[in-house]
């Protein structure tokens, strides 16, 4: 079962009604218990993370939001996409990955069924997060200047 399958479940569990039509201007869409993905995308991967964000949408939010030229609509949107991001991986994800073998952040993206853009995006959010790193038990995810995964030593003050 892929990630969009799974997601196309737990949307069913919520009461959800997800279909796949042809959006001409967006890739997805929710509208009280409705969910609209774009019919024009290529891969599960993309569809799921799509679905992900408007299921987040769904949990978070009220009211039409599609004018992001308003302030209060592009906080509305900045808080699903970052419930998303929570649904989808948190930095103990990335630990997992990197000790079955991962070695960067593609192989991560293959390995959680994820895009390249939303792999990127979630990293970045964890920037804003943590800052340039985080210790997570014995490892030490790097998110500045570039993305590093290190395993660190019994003395603290080696790594």
């Amino acid at each position: 079962m892929t990630a969009y399958e799974k997601l196309l479940h737990e949307a069913y569990s919520l009461g959800l009604i997800v279909k796949e039509v042809n959006l001409l201007t967006r890739k997805g869409r929710c509208v009280g218990n409705r969910i609209a993905i774009d019919t024009n995308i290529q891969t599960d991967a993309e569809k799921a993370c799509i679905l992900r964000e408007e299921i987040a949408h769904y949990k978070t939010t009220v009211g039409d939001i599609s004018d992001q030229t308003k302030i209060e609509n592009r906080k509305k949107e900045l808080i699903a996409r970052r419930y998303g991001y929570k649904f989808i991986l948190d930095p103990l994800d990335i630990v997992y990955a990197m000790k079955l073998g991962c070695s960067n952040i593609y192989e991560i993206a293959d390995f959680y069924e994820l895009t390249i853009e939303e792999i990127t995006n979630i990293i970045d959010n964890f920037k804003k997060q943590y800052g340039i790193g985080k210790r997570f038990d014995e490892y030490f995810i790097a998110f500045e200047p570039t993305f590093a995964f290190i395993k660190m030593f019994a003395d603290e003050n080696v790594c």
